[in-house]
């Protein structure tokens, strides 16, 4: 989480008018952007609506997008990100300074509300008494505070991320004011939000059917009807945190299978790792099924449907597919086992 904040840090934001926006840059002090660099503005989640200049010797560059209303944009040096844009109305300067090694906006409300808010959710996260609690109630405060304007769509997005109950998630979207109901980011909450019934406790199974490591394909349906509990886990060999978890599935199935438990572990390995990834799961006493999920047809279009945004996640179904627990970790894998699985 400390490397989102250091990302977040770096973030500017800048304002558009209503009859299009001009965005003024001086990266001049940049040793990271060359003269001539290629500079794009685009509304976010709508890549198409990309604007794209050419930076002079100097490295200033000057942007007008037909792109009206409260927005919320990105800035790209040579497709690389480099500023997310919140517009409001006014048209703004942006600039690099060599020696905060900060981007610098001048000229927009919004930006000086949300560079606030985003301020203190930092220091709410860095106090030393800070707890989760702690943390999702200010970004409680902060959606419903700014319920009248984008604010609010940007902040809620830290609500699940710091493990908000989709519920309580769900109640702070209806409070945002629907105008906002065309930005990209109000539009994902509401998939979001549709997909949360899939996983609520008591949920039906999301079947997935992917090959294992033999080539063969198997369903997690085809397991419970076989009265097994599944766990759903979703892993990967480069995720740190996925290979740290491995010790303690490696315990719970070697407990609980000869109970009826299998896991069903689902991987998002890059393609071309195939046989590295077999091995990875042969090395690592990973005896359960494992399957290939990197594929937007098969893991990932599933992931999606049960809102897994990061990995590891996981979840158990029971043999009548419901679900009965979720993101079990560490020693409370066997514990939950433990409580299901006689």
């Amino acid at each position: 989480m400390k490397k989102l904040f250091a990302i977040l840090g770096c973030v500017a934001l800048v304002a558009c008018g209503s009859k299009g926006v001009k965005v003024e840059g001086d990266f001049s002090e940049s040793a990271g952007m060359e003269a001539g660099a290629e500079v794009s503005l685009s509304i976010i989640g709508e890549a198409e609506s990309s604007v794209t200049t050419q930076a002079d010797a100097e490295k200033r560059f000057v942007i007008e997008a037909p792109f009206s209303g409260e927005q919320f944009l990105n800035v790209s040096v040579d497709d690389a990100p480099v500023a997310i844009i919140l517009s409001d109305g006014n048209d703004l300067v942006l600039s690099y300074d060599a020696e905060t090694d900060e981007l610098s906006i001048v000229g927009s409300e919004l930006n000086d509300r949300l560079t606030a808010a985003m301020e203190g959710l930092m220091a709410q996260y860095e106090a030393p008494e800070a707890t989760e609690e702690t943390v999702l109630a200010y970004i409680e405060e902060s959606v419903k505070a700014n319920s009248n304007n984008p604010i609010s769509v940007y902040m809620l997005q830290y609500y699940l991320m710091f493990g908000g109950d989709e519920a309580r998630f769900a109640e702070l979207f209806e409070g945002i004011d629907k105008r906002y109901e065309y930005m990209y980011m109000y539009k994902e909450y509401q998939h979001l939000i549709e997909n949360a019934k899939n996983t609520t406790i008591g949920a039906n199974l999301v079947d997935i059917k992917l090959a294992n490591t033999e080539g063969e394909e198997v369903s997690v349906s085809e397991l419970c009807a076989e009265g097994k509990w599944v766990l759903v886990d979703f892993w990967a060999t480069w995720c740190g945190p996925c290979r740290g978890e491995i010790p303690h599935l490696v315990a719970a199935y070697e407990k609980f299978a000869p109970k009826g438990l299998e896991i069903y572990g689902v991987s998002f390995d890059n393609n071309g790792t195939e046989e590295r990834w077999k091995q990875f799961v042969e090395e690592n006493n990973m005896t359960w099924i494992n399957v290939w999920g990197t594929d937007e047809k098969g893991g990932w279009s599933v992931a999606k449907h049960l809102n897994v945004d990061a990995i590891p996640a996981n979840f158990l179904y029971s043999p009548d597919g419901v679900l009965v627990a979720k993101n079990l970790r560490g020693e409370d894998i066997e514990k939950t086992l433990a409580e299901y699985i006689k």
